[in-house]
C-alpha cells in the first residue's frame, strides 16, 4: 500500500508542525521538510533569552513591550532586499534592506510586540526574491490585497491568506505555499506574545525516574507554574492508548531571587516514560502573566545486560546475511524517526541507506547493519524508533511476523526486525 500524507498542527503555548505519514505496521512516517537557502537566522530579545538555532520554521516568545529582534542572512548576495509579512489578525509588509555582506535584521518595536494577542500564535514570514530582486508575491499598497505574479498555480492558494476568521498559523499555511508555488523562498517564525520570561536550567540526558527541572524568571514570587514533559515524537495511536508513557506533568512555585529575577524548582515523574526525546514546557499557571519557556531532555532508560524472552521471529523465512553485532559501538538516541534514503545521502543518524537491515533484539538496543550484514550504528528503542520515513511508491510488507518488509519497485529496500516486545 501506499502511504497517505496528512498534516497535523498540534496548538500548546507554543506551535509546532508535524507531518505524519500512517502506515500499516507499528510506527508512522515523517518526511524531513526541504530547507530554504537562508539557514543562519538567529532571534534576540529583551530579557534573558536563548537565540533559536538555525532553521527555517521557529517558535519565538516575544516580551511584551520590549523590542524584538531577528537577525538573518542571505547565501545570494545578488539580493538587496527581504519582504517581512506579518500576520497578527491583520496582514501587512515591509521590504527591509539587505546589507552588503548578505545579513538583515527585521526589528518589532514596543507598540508591535505589545499588540500580539495573547488568545492565539502570531506569525511573521521573511520573503526572499528570486535573485537578483524579483518578488512574485506581493501586497497592493491601496487594497490591501495579496497579489500573485509568479505562476497562476499559486492563485487559489494566496486567495485563502485574507479569509475571514482565520488565524495568523492557517493565513500563513496559504502564504507560505502560495510564496513558494510562484518561484520565491520563505522562512517562518511562530510569534508568542508573553508578559515574563523564563529559562530553563540545561538537563543533561538521564533515566526515568524524578526529573527537576529549575530555573529563573521575571514572574513575581509567589506564582504557580506547571510543568511538563511531552515527546517530540507525536505519532498516531489507537483508541486504548495509554499516554502515561509519553507525556508527564508536575508544577512549581516561582520564589525570590535577586534584582528581577527569580527562580523556581519542580519535579516530573518521569518512572513511566518510554525512552526518547522529550519537551520540556514551563508556564505560568497565572492567567493575568502569560509566559513560558520549553527546552529538551534525553530519556533513556537502562539497558538491561540480561534481556528476557524476545517475539517469535521466523528466520527461515528471511533472506539475511550473518549479522555481525560490534560490540564496540555504543547505542545513541536518534535525531528523528527511521528515514530510507539513496546510499551515500545520509546526514543524520536516523537516515538509513537501501538495503539496510534493522534488528530491534529484546535488550532495548535496535542494530543497523548494512546489506552484507555489517553493523554500523546502535541506538536505543525509543519513541523515536517507531516511526520511519519510506520514499513515495514504497510499499509495507508485513507478512511475516514481527518483521516489517520496505519495498521499492519489487526490491526490499529495508529490511526491520522486531525482537524487542517493546516493538509489538
Amino acid at each position: 500500500m501506499t502511504s497517505t500524507l496528512f498534516r497535523v498542527r498540534m496548538v500548546l503555548p507554543l506551535i509546532f508542525i508535524v507531518t505524519i505519514v500512517i502506515v500499516a505496521t507499528s510506527g508512522c512516517i515523517m518526511p524531513r521538510e526541504t530547507a530554504n537557502a537562508t539557514p543562519n537566522l538567529t532571534a534576540v530579545a529583551g530579557g534573558p533569552s536563548i537565540p533559536s538555532p538555525p532553521t527555517d520554521r521557529s517558535n519565538l516568545n516575544v516580551l511584551s513591550n520590549e523590542p524584538f529582534t531577528i537577525n538573518g542572512s542571505v547565501d545570494n548576495l545578488s539580493i538587496t532586499k527581504v519582504q517581512v509579512w506579518i500576520l497578527d489578525g491583520n496582514i501587512s509588509t515591509i521590504i527591509i534592506p539587505v546589507n552588503s555582506d548578505g545579513t538583515f535584521q527585521v526589528t518589532l518595536d514596543p507598540s508591535i510586540t505589545a499588540a500580539l494577542s495573547r488568545n492565539f500564535t502570531s506569525a511573521l514570514v521573511v520573503q526572499y526574491p528570486s535573485p537578483p530582486d524579483q518578488f512574485t508575491v506581493m501586497q497592493n499598497e491601496t487594497t490591501g490585497e495579496v497579489t500573485n505574479t509568479g505562476s497562476s498555480s499559486a492563485n487559489a492558494l494566496l486567495a485563502h491568506v485574507e479569509d475571514t476568521g482565520s488565524y495568523p498559523t492557517t493565513q500563513e499555511d496559504y502564504l507560505e505555499r502560495g510564496i513558494e508555488a510562484s518561484g520565491n523562498n520563505a522562512t517562518i517564525y511562530f510569534l508568542n506574545g508573553i508578559d515574563a520570561w523564563i529559562t530553563i536550567d540545561p538537563i543533561s540526558p538521564t533515566q526515568p525516574g524524578s526529573l527537576v527541572v529549575s530555573g529563573n524568571t521575571s514572574l513575581l514570587a509567589g506564582t504557580p507554574l506547571s510543568i511538563s514533559a511531552a515527546t517530540v515524537f507525536e505519532h498516531p495511536t489507537p483508541k486504548n492508548y495509554d499516554s502515561s508513557h509519553e507525556f508527564a506533568g508536575g508544577t512549581a512555585v516561582v520564589t525570590s531571587g535577586t534584582g528581577s529575577s527569580n527562580q523556581y524548582s519542580g519535579t516530573i515523574n518521569t518512572s513511566l516514560l518510554n525512552t526518547g526525546r522529550y519537551n520540556i514546557l514551563v508556564a505560568s499557571e497565572n492567567d493575568s502573566w502569560q509566559a513560558n519557556a520549553m527546552s529538551t531532555v534525553d530519556l533513556i532508560a537502562q539497558v538491561t545486560g540480561s534481556p528476557g524472552k524476545g517475539n517469535y521471529i521466523d528466520w527461515s523465512k528471511l533472506s539475511l546475511p550473518n549479522l555481525t553485532v560490534n560490540a564496540s559501538i555504543s547505542p545513541v538516541m536518534l535525531d528523528g524517526a527511521w528515514e530510507i534514503v539513496p546510499p551515500g545521502t545520509q546526514t543524520q543518524n536516523n537516515e538509513v541507506p537501501y538495503g539496510s537491515i534493522i534488528d530491534c533484539t529484546p535488550d532495548a538496543v535496535c542494530r543497523v547493519y548494512t546489506s552484507v550484514g555489517v553493523e554500523v550504528l546502535a541506538v536505543y528503542n525509543s519513541n523515536e524508533e517507531h516511526g520511519m520515513g519510506v520514499p513515495s511508491g514504497a510499499m509495507i510488507d508485513g507478512s511475516i511476523g514481527n518483521v516489517t518488509l520496505i519495498k521499492l519497485n519489487g526490491n526490499v529496500i529495508l529490511t526491520k526486525i522486531n525482537e524487542d516486545p517493546g516493538e509489538s
